[in-house]
């Protein structure tokens, strides 16, 4: 069986998870640190920096979540989230790529603060603010939006709610932005995304996670 080493507070291993529950492929469940957090030396055999989610099939080791990805399309082939269609599966990973470089990079800046009551960053506050805007923006025009990223449900749904999810918070303490009203039909079209059975599963672990994590503090 597929196994999964993720942190459940994370918003890439639970697009992992997320993935996996739509294919609809049987895996089992390692809650793991990162190694920047428990400088656990044997997550560096899987991981060259230590980084997650990570999966291990037949003994092999991946991690980075567009080669994750990837790997389940090709390895699980019935129910594909990468489309066959040429320009579809670019519009996929054009979608992915806009909210990892122009969207959750620049709000990654203020995880540690928002998230795990680290210091408040002070510098390129409004550099970063315009890169988000910027982002969010390319987000909505590339995009069908009708009802999902790229017409039918993919990786670019997937990806996109869970870089946004963490986006949300960081913009609305950081700056008083609520992201969501200045991009209705994107809104939108995250709610639908959300609705999914499989989605509420997850983002149900990940309450559940926090709610844990808030009380051994």
């Amino acid at each position: 069986m597929l196994k999964v080493y993720g942190l459940s507070l994370s918003n890439h291993s639970s697009m992992i998870k997320f993935a996996l529950k739509e294919k609809k492929i049987d895996y089992e469940w390692i809650e793991t640190l990162p190694y920047s957090m428990s400088n656990d030396k044997s997550i560096l055999e899987k991981s060259a920096i230590g980084a997650l989610p990570i999966i291990e099939y037949q003994g092999e080791y991946i991690s980075e979540t567009l080669a994750i990805f990837s790997f389940l399309d090709k390895a699980f082939p019935n129910i594909k989230l990468f489309s066959e269609d040429p320009l579809e599966f670019a519009k996929t990973i054009e979608i992915i790529n806009i909210c990892q470089f122009y969207i959750e990079l620049q709000a990654r800046n203020f995880y540690p603060f928002i998230f795990f009551g680290g210091k408040k960053p002070e510098g390129n506050i409004d550099m970063i603010k315009d890169k988000i805007h910027m982002g969010l923006k390319s987000l909505e025009k590339k995009s069908t939006l009708n009802p999902y990223m790229i017409n039918n449900f993919s990786y670019a749904d997937i990806y996109s709610s869970f870089a946004i999810f963490t986006t949300i918070p960081v913009c609305k303490q950081i700056y008083d932005w609520d992201i969501l009203q200045d991009f209705i039909k994107l809104s939108d079209s995250l709610d639908i995304i959300n609705s999914r059975d499989t989605a509420k599963a997850v983002y149900n672990d990940v309450a559940e996670a926090m709610n844990k994590l808030n009380n051994n503090t």
